[in-house]
């Protein structure tokens, strides 16, 4: 009896698999074409790598460490500084009012310290945006595997979730959304679920993708000849192949959602004020662009300099892990 490609959990049944069953040669990676460790480290030792992975982990360590930081200029995100504005509200002395005790300048119309607004608005554009990718690779992993592996309904019904969900305008619910909750309501927590909940379809489709592939691989076959569950198959031969995949896959997707809470921010529906965010920093910026544009430049870089980092650590592992990549 041939097997089909849905994979059936329940009490084993005795299987014979002809030749046809069977993936083709160039489908299936030889143990020589699996990358090393030694290979996926000397990726990231090549200068351009390097110098994204550096700039990440300061701002990682910047978001954790803000408060110390800050208070290295005598200055914290929440205290105004009217005497260093002019008679319009604009920062006084060159570049925004930079000094030597304030490092970026001052936020125009309060005075309050810029640098430490963008090292503290750090700690809610990066939580925000690895709490949503988090969430968003847990629920695709778990959709995308059981699609991929029952198959059948399950799979239709997967693959239906996923299409409304990429279907559904996601600005316009995340605006509708903040306008019903009350304004007591964690902002930080209700961006994490929003993002995140629209971000699994994606990963669900790919992991899907690939559990249809090894589920059909012998070695899958006999371990459920030999009555393996769900649970262990899941755990000791479709996570540990698809767990390279995942890995890149939300490395891509991470500057995106960081992205999508500055973007949430700048239209007024992410977090609330005072508190820091690089996309409020952004969005109060506009209207002081020609005043003062060193308040754009300075939390705008910061945002961009953090995604472009992870977007350049992402690809470099991709092509790390992708066996049929150039050698270095």
């Amino acid at each position: 009896m041939r097997y089909s490609q849905s994979f059936k959990f329940g009490p084993p049944k005795a299987l014979v698999m002809t030749t046809s069953d069977a993936l083709p040669v160039e489908a299936a990676v030889s143990v020589e074409e699996r990358p090393t460790r030694p290979r996926v480290w000397r990726a990231f030792l090549r200068p351009v790598p390097l110098a994204a992975a550096i700039l990440v982990t300061a701002s990682l360590l910047a978001a954790v460490f803000a408060p110390q930081l800050s208070a290295l200029s005598g200055n914290d995100p929440f205290t105004y500084h009217p005497e260093t504005l002019g008679p319009d509200t604009s920062p006084e002395g060159a570049l925004g009012g930079v000094s030597a005790q304030h490092w970026f300048g001052v936020e125009p119309g309060t005075g309050r310290d810029l640098f430490s607004l963008v090292i503290h608005g750090a700690r809610v554009s990066l939580l925000v945006g690895i709490a949503s990718t988090v969430l968003a690779t847990l629920v695709g992993v778990v959709l995308g595997v059981v699609a991929g592996a029952v198959g059948g309904v399950v799979e239709k019904l997967v693959d239906f979730a996923t299409d409304i969900t990429l279907g559904f305008p996601f600005l316009i619910f995340a605006i509708a959304l903040s306008a019903l909750f009350p304004l007591e309501a964690p902002r930080a927590l209700l961006l994490t679920l929003v993002i995140g909940m629209f971000g699994w379809p994606g990963i669900a489709r790919v992991v899907a993708a690939e559990t249809r592939v090894i589920v059909r691989q012998p070695y899958v076959v006999a371990s459920r000849v030999m009555g393996a569950r769900f649970l262990h198959v899941f755990r000791h031969q479709v996570l540990p192949n698809v767990a390279s995949t995942v890995i890149v896959y939300s490395c891509i997707s991470l500057p995106g959602r960081i992205s999508a809470e500055a973007t949430l921010s700048f239209l007024g529906v992410g977090v609330l004020p005072p508190t820091p965010s690089w996309g409020r920093s952004i969005g109060d910026a506009i209207s002081w662009l020609l005043v003062d544009p060193a308040f754009l430049l300075f939390p705008a870089a910061a945002l961009f300099l953090v995604t472009f980092s992870f977007n350049i650590l992402g690809d470099t592992l991709r092509d790390a892990l992708d066996p049929r990549g150039g050698r270095s």
